[in-house]
């Protein structure tokens, strides 16, 4: 037995394979496959920071290594450590606390799998954007961006191989690559994680919160740049026909100031930003907008060549990613086949060209600095295809694109809009690893329908649970209800979304629905009432959008991150807080009144001024239509929170009257 000594590389056999372990910052450890040109560094990570000029995250630190009889034992620095005892490889905290504990690894066929043991009442979050639940214990999931429209299960714009545990642990295997999380569904006791076309490259982490191992998941994968103050506002977005004309978008901006309603910024949905000959009128609708203190955004498909690039802005097939077939690329398998019936053929500009970026951004740089756009929003990332005979410029291999292009697409994107005078947004719908680096996301489309709200807030809360901190959706739906009843009702449904949206990052507003200025007296009065309360909060919600961008910590934060060591949190998923200092309890089903869990600490209704001591749950808490249950942490860390609280006074005794009796 060798007597202990420092180590940064730990190389050993596990299985058969021959495995590297590092120590890469406190709490955190490097699992690699350490054959042939597995140890090229190529993980996602990694890679997104080459593709970005950054240096690249997560050195190694010292360990002090011993070998011990059937194996070994690796201390860190901070007093977290590894063994091995020849059939497992453990990873405990500082504190000496078992987190994880690795039983195999193998690889053939193309595809490695690592078996982990869960505990028992164990729970599970995160894997990027879930509709169907937060929890993922007894789950299956694919780490593939797919659409399926208006579903829950199985869809997902923005998939992250990133499983957070109860125990304060989590496990992120570093992969643009394709793979499956089966947590505890195929054996109760266990989590196997699949990857396809790529070797082992899993980071085990542990700390006392959860907090800490979302700080240490961003400084890897990139922390989140501050979003401009205007996209704490609200967006007002529409298909056509309205914003195809500058008078349909002049209409809108009307109707939104005749009836009160505050908004930010225009999204051009519909509008042919790209056509030449409608230059002029984009650069007139900039113009006016600007002049109401308005932004404005265009729309695009990601990465996609406008129509008539080559005779309108040279963009030729040499500027594009290619394929055995041309550069007109079929979209992934995963494309939405309610929204388009067949695959659509598509041509992308490509990003790992120095040439192809070049001559991309002399195009943008008429829609931004000459035309004034202030940022787009990002469709259909979830299209791009991962072939194996597509070709890029650096030659890198292609089965991790259909992640790693909208990434840094989107990322590419962001750093251009940011040189308006009062910063750019990106607003995304997909990607991957690396997404809170937009750092602006949307959940894509859900029907007009009491049914979505909880897929919505599940999405959210798994995203924050993910490390992407800035979450919106299309209020109260994009599309027509599927219900007579909700349909019948809409009004109902819009109000009930109004409610918690308005306690969220961004109003958005978007669909082939009803729009707020179309409603009866009462709606609107109540859609302005909560409009301009969000526009109160904007200074707590910037005041906390910049510790997300400093911590990692989302701005909808599942309650779990509040108090960890609470069970009752653990499984509480239909609430969230809003940032550190306000808890809310959104209505989500077609009744008056719900259940309200309220952890520990002192609590004040902000619409009743009610003091509750926590933890308690209230079981009945009746809930009139156009009121939500929204608590205020007392003595939280907050210096805007009060300030706007109090300028929020008159919209909160609005709503009380306008919702008395509803």
């Amino acid at each position: 037995m060798e007597a202990k000594a420092d180590k940064a590389d730990v190389f050993f056999r596990f299985c058969g394979e021959e495995m590297l372990l590092n120590s890469v910052m406190p709490g955190v450890w490097r699992l690699r496959s350490a054959k042939g040109n597995s140890l090229k560094n190529d993980g996602a990570a990694q890679t997104l920071a080459r593709d970005l000029g950054e240096e690249e995250p997560g050195g190694i630190l010292p360990v002090k290594y011993e070998e011990t009889e059937s194996g070994f034992s690796a201390v860190s620095a901070d007093g977290s450590r590894a063994e091995f005892d020849g059939k497992t490889v453990s990873f405990y905290n500082c504190h000496g606390a078992l987190k994880r504990r690795i039983t195999s690894v193998k690889t053939e066929g193309g595809k490695s799998a690592v078996t982990l043991k869960a505990d028992r009442g164990e729970h599970f979050y995160g894997t990027g954007e879930r509709f169907d639940s937060v929890e993922r214990r007894g789950k299956s999931v694919k780490i593939y961006a797919i659409d399926r429209w208006c579903r829950t299960k199985g869809n997902s714009y923005i998939p992250i191989p990133f499983l957070l545990s109860s125990n304060c642990s989590a496990v992120f295997m570093n992969r643009y690559e394709r793979s499956e999380f089966d947590t505890c569904r195929s054996s109760k006791n266990e989590i196997k994680i699949t990857q396809y076309y790529a070797p082992v490259d899993l980071y085990v982490f542990s700390a006392d919160t959860p907090g800490e191992i979302l700080k240490n998941y961003s400084s890897l994968t990139g922390f989140a740049p501050m979003p401009p103050e205007w996209a704490f506002g609200t967006l007002v977005c529409r298909y056509h026909p309205e914003f195809e004309t500058k008078e349909g978008v002049f209409a809108m901006a009307d109707a939104m100031n005749e009836n009160g309603f505050p908004f930010e910024a225009v999204i051009l949905e519909g509008f042919r930003a790209f056509k030449t000959e409608r230059r002029a009128e984009l650069k007139e609708i900039s113009e006016k907008m600007h002049s109401m203190g308005k932004h404005v955004m265009v729309y695009e498909p990601c990465g996609r060549f406008p129509a008539n690039s080559e005779e309108l802005f040279g963009l030729d097939d040499s500027y594009a990613v290619s394929s055995s077939e041309g550069t007109y690329l079929g979209e992934t398998m995963s494309y939405n086949k309610l929204d388009n019936s067949s695959r659509k053929k598509m041509r992308c500009v490509d990003v790992t060209s120095e040439r192809s970026r070049e001559k991309w951004y002399e195009f943008w740089d008429e829609l931004v600095r000459n035309l004034g756009v202030d940022g787009a929003k990002i469709d259909f990332c979830e299209q791009f295809p991962d072939r194996p005979d597509l070709k890029f410029a650096d030659g890198r291999d292609p089965m991790a694109a259909h992640h790693w292009y909208p990434t840094l697409y989107n990322v590419m994107q962001l750093k251009h809009f940011s040189e308006r005078p009062d910063g750019g947004l990106n607003l995304s719908r997909g990607g991957g690893i690396g997404a809170q680096r937009y750092p602006f996301v949307w959940e894509g489309d859900q029907r007009r329908e009491f049914f979505f709200f909880r897929p919505v807030i599940n999405g959210a809360l798994s995203l924050g649970l993910s490390g992407v901190p800035f979450v919106t959706w299309d209020m109260a739906g994009y599309q027509p209800s599927f219900s007579a009843y909700d349909r019948r009702h809409e009004d109902k449904v819009f109000i009930r979304g109004l409610e918690f949206t308005a306690f969220s990052p961004t109003i958005q507003t978007h669909g082939r629905v009803k729009r707020p200025y179309d409603f009866d007296d009462k709606t609107k009065a109540l859609y302005r009432a909560y409009s301009l309360l969000h526009e109160s909060l904007r200074p707590y919600l910037t005041e906390q959008a910049k510790v997300a961008c400093e911590t990692g910590m989302p701005l909808m934060r599942h309650l779990f991150l509040y108090d960890c060591e609470d069970r009752r949190c653990m499984r509480t998923h239909d609430e969230y807080m809003l940032g550190c200092g306000l808890l809310v309890a959104p209505v989500i089903k077609r009744k008056n009144h719900r259940s309200v869990y309220l952890p520990k600490g002192r609590w004040i209704q902000i619409f009743t001024g009610e003091k509750i001591e926590g933890p308690r749950e209230i079981v009945t808490l009746k809930v009139p239509l156009g009121s939500i249950p929204v608590f205020r942490l007392e003595g939280a860390e907050s210096d805007k929170l009060i300030p706007c609280l109090e300028s929020a006074k008159p919209y909160i005794n609005e709503i009380n009257e306008l919702s008395a009796g509803g």
